[in-house]
């Protein structure tokens, strides 16, 4: 399959998304948005999720969401003090049955640890919210060690093998929740809820390329953190209306402070500065965002020739577009089964500089698959990578072992088989073609179990 006929797959999702536009809105008996469940995080239209955020205050909420439910009435009388604790836990073992650099089956782990504190109840200041979170990765990298491609397999494979302090921040909702700054140790994705380039289906995937956000925004700009790397920063969200917000932020974009053997302890502000803005339009079966971010600090230039002097540039930046809609609703509205489309472009353009330039990933998730199962998902990824041509040249100018890189797919099939409130099995199926760009390396499959626990 040509990069043509990969690529084609995206202008038909973004029609969908334009003629949404025009579309008449959902109908009165579609289930209605939740709630903001936590401040300065968007959750409107939330849905069915393995991460939900610390926000539950009832009994019913906490047997809802979490396995260990409300630990006999302790969780809820903690809430109503303002004191909420998650702990999660992702494994994933899988295999790689065949291609990619060596057959073989790895598990890879995360376990992370938050505690969040409300003013409200805590101090009787309003619309405050402390977060601190550990985390933990650990286990052996399927990707890394028997595939080498560059979008991880394992949802757990975000960061290398190490302990290290998450968030340390403190978020203030002003003006009726209408104004959200965050602050402290943070990241610009988040598990519990949304940040930027967030859709509500991207977490029913498995493969790092799509969950959370998309990962063409890290593979072009080391000064941009996600979880669990965090880093300095502050965050500033306003929505003048329901349907409008517009969301910039400011980090400390050292990507040394990624390494593991910090411990994310390292509160140097060296820079360079990493910036990043957005605005989304919401609406009831369709959600819009666009932006862009500046990545800066020096940036080797792509040699194309081996004799020529190393260069560097200072100018390093993205924009991107993302897109969501509910296509079909069916069943009880109360259980909020649908079929959902989505979305995602970014565009680094700059191909001196940034590795994989363009970078697209489609897909769509149907949630309730059955009557019987109203909270089981179902879902279908494709993500697509395509490395910068001016480090082609580069290689083909100083062939490698490596080989040259053209660009790499990845289709992702799965199912989410919810077993009982926080307890979420996963089986996923991926192909892989081109690992790492490399057309020399065989396309593999893999496929294991994600599992979730929500404790």
């Amino acid at each position: 399959m040509t990069s043509h006929a990969q690529f084609a797959v995206g202008p038909v999702v973004w029609v969908v998304f334009a003629s949404a536009a025009v579309a008449q809105p959902a109908s009165p008996s579609a289930a209605p948005a939740a709630p903001s469940a936590q401040r300065g995080e968007n959750r409107e239209n939330e849905f069915h999720t393995p991460f939900p955020a610390p926000a539950s205050n009832t009994p019913d909420e906490f047997r809802s969401q979490y396995l260990s439910g409300n630990w006999m009435g302790a969780r809820s009388a903690l809430g109503d003090q303002g004191i909420q604790f998650n702990l999660l836990f992702i494994a994933d073992p899988f295999g790689n049955v065949t291609g990619g650099r060596r057959r073989g089956a790895s598990d890879y782990n995360l376990l992370g640890f938050g505690v969040t504190l409300r003013t409200d109840q805590l101090l009787g200041w309003q619309g405050g919210q402390f977060h601190v979170g550990f985390a933990e990765n650990f286990g052996t990298s399927l990707s890394k060690e028997y595939i080498g491609n560059s979008f991880p397999v394992q949802l757990a494979d975000v960061a290398d093998a190490h302990p290290r302090l998450t968030y340390l921040s403190y978020t203030q909702s002003l003006l009726k929740d209408k104004l959200s700054i965050r602050v402290g140790r943070v990241t610009i994705n988040s598990v519990g809820g949304e940040e930027f380039l967030a859709s509500k289906y991207f977490k029913a995937f498995v493969s790092v390329g799509v969950d959370l956000v998309p990962i063409g925004i890290f593979l072009n700009a080391p000064g941009a953190f996600g979880y669990p790397d965090t880093t300095w920063g502050a965050r500033i969200r306003l929505a003048p209306a329901k349907r409008f917000y517009t969301m910039v932020g400011a980090y400390n974009g050292d990507p040394a402070l990624k390494q593991g053997q910090q411990h994310g302890v390292d509160f140097s502000l060296r820079g360079p500065p990493f910036l990043i803005a957005e605005i989304g339009f919401l609406g009831d079966s369709t959600n819009l965002k666009f932006g862009g971010y500046y990545n800066g600090g020096a940036a080797d230039i792509f040699a194309s020739r081996p004799d020529r002097p190393a260069e560097t540039s200072r100018d390093r930046y993205g924009v991107y577009v993302l897109g969501d809609r509910t296509l079909l609703r069916f069943g009880d509205s109360g259980q909020d089964r649908h079929l959902g489309v989505f979305g995602a472009f970014v565009a680094a353009p700059d191909q001196r500089v940034n590795e994989v330039p363009y970078f697209f990933d489609s897909g769509l998730v149907m949630y309730g698959p059955s009557r019987s199962r109203p909270k089981d998902f179902v879902g279908f990824a494709a993500v697509y990578g395509s490395y910068s041509s001016d480090l082609r040249r580069a290689e083909e100018a100083q062939p490698t072992s490596a080989g040259i890189q053209y660009f790499e797919m990845t289709l992702e099939w799965n199912y989410g088989w919810a077993i009982r409130p926080g307890l979420l099995l996963e089986p996923d199926v991926q192909y892989i073609i081109h690992p790492n760009g490399n057309k020399l390396l065989p396309n593999a499959l893999a496929m294991g179990l994600n599992i979730v626990v929500n404790l």
